[in-house]
């Protein structure tokens, strides 16, 4: 491992615990019913079935569901469930969600789901043959691994995918070129807190990869002896409802009045801070699934509340799991930078030297010279040379 990764794999003690709790009356709809039904009894969280629920009817209506908004949204979602250890029952909670849905539309309906790939090309074939896949890990540090291989570029991908559809990695051999056409992909892994501290290489942290991921961490709640199970008759009730709510689609559900306020009034005042990347975009993936899992015919008041409650939540456990603690990191590299072109204009390779920006890693450096352009502290001119403005 070079420096650079030795750098972003240390544990961070921020990590050590997960003490947010996701917000409860945040859990509604037909999802939110799934998710006590299984979770009664259980020591299983029923945050964690919530969660594993959007995200499984998000990426079956991936292409059926949408927001009357400038941006393109799909309500795909690249989830992780987060833990303090095995006990959290991260994976059960992932595994009896798909099987729920697995029985609920037999026949290739429901979301269809690839327990692991490994490698780009393996990941290729499976969007070939059936566009709609949730990429599934009962270990999410497996998927990073892979990744870690030289020449792999499906960390790279997967990324893409986020929020395109289309991906070509071309080479000199046409057997070994990777490509793939209007595919909608998903994500649902499970890690603990220490692994997701560790995990992440720079080349991850540099396309911005932790900031795709709705990540929603619980721990065991209760311990239980004999965990109960859901009755046939209360499960077939959450099937119709839910069969019933996907009957409506397609639907590009509208915003009320109240509901574009609200958002605009909670988006303004989001803070300066690398953990706000892609929040927004999340938010417009799941009002859809709120709406249609509430039986609502447009985007409600109540329904964005819901989502920013969501939202602030991610926020601050973003914050506390940061695998670099970076708006600290970005931090002290404006302050190096700013003291360095104080003394006079530096090129773009000796402030890189000067800010030893290899030692912090080039994407923290990238961000804060970023930052300092976009507020008018520093310019670039056409001597080739950085100066303070």
């Amino acid at each position: 491992m070079n420096t650079q990764e030795s750098s972003c794999a240390t544990s961070n003690p921020k990590t050590s615990a997960v003490p947010l709790m996701f917000p409860a009356s945040a859990i509604v709809g037909s999802i939110g019913d799934l998710a006590r039904l299984h979770a009664r009894g259980t020591e299983v969280p029923e945050e964690f079935y919530f969660a594993s629920g959007l995200t499984l009817l998000g990426s079956a209506c991936s292409t059926k569901l949408t927001l009357n908004t400038g941006n393109e949204v799909e309500p795909r979602l690249y989830t992780t469930l987060l833990g303090q250890s095995y006990e959290a029952k991260k994976t059960t909670a992932m595994r009896r969600t798909v099987h729920f849905f697995g029985e609920m539309w037999a026949g290739g309906r429901g979301p269809q789901v690839a327990w692991g790939v490994g490698s780009a090309e393996g990941l290729a074939r499976e969007l070939n043959k059936r566009p709609s896949v949730v990429l599934a890990y009962d270990e999410l540090s497996a998927f990073v691994d892979k990744s870690r291989v030289q020449s792999s570029v499906l960390m790279p991908m997967v990324a893409s995918l986020f929020e395109g559809h289309n991906w070509d990695n071309s080479t000199k051999d046409p057997q070994n070129s990777v490509s793939v056409r209007n595919a909608h992909l998903s994500l649902l892994g499970c890690c603990t807190t220490d692994t997701y501290s560790r995990m992440w290489t720079q080349e991850a942290i540099a396309i911005g990869f932790p900031n795709r991921l709705w990540v929603v961490g619980a721990d065991r709640k209760r311990k239980v002896a004999w965990p109960e199970a859901p009755t046939e008759e209360e499960l077939k009730a959450i099937r119709e409802r839910i069969d019933k709510q996907v009957k409506r689609l397609p639907i590009k559900f509208d915003i009320s009045d109240e509901g574009k306020a609200r958002w605009a009034d909670w988006y303004n005042q989001l803070p300066s801070s690398e953990h706000v990347r892609r929040l927004d975009t999340i938010g417009f993936r799941l009002m859809p699934l709120i709406a249609l899992t509430t039986d609502k015919e447009w985007v409600d008041l109540e329904t964005v509340e819901t989502v920013v409650a969501m939202l602030d939540y991610e926020l601050e456990l973003r914050r506390v799991t940061d695998p670099i603690d970076a708006d600290n990191a970005i931090a002290r590299l404006e302050e190096k930078i700013r003291r360095s072109l104080a003394v006079g204009p530096l090129s773009k390779r000796d402030l890189q030297r000067k800010v030893h920006a290899t030692r912090h890693g080039l994407w923290a450096y990238s961000a804060a010279l970023q930052n300092l352009t976009r507020d008018g502290v520093v310019r670039f001119v056409d001597d080739g040379f950085y100066r303070l403005v």
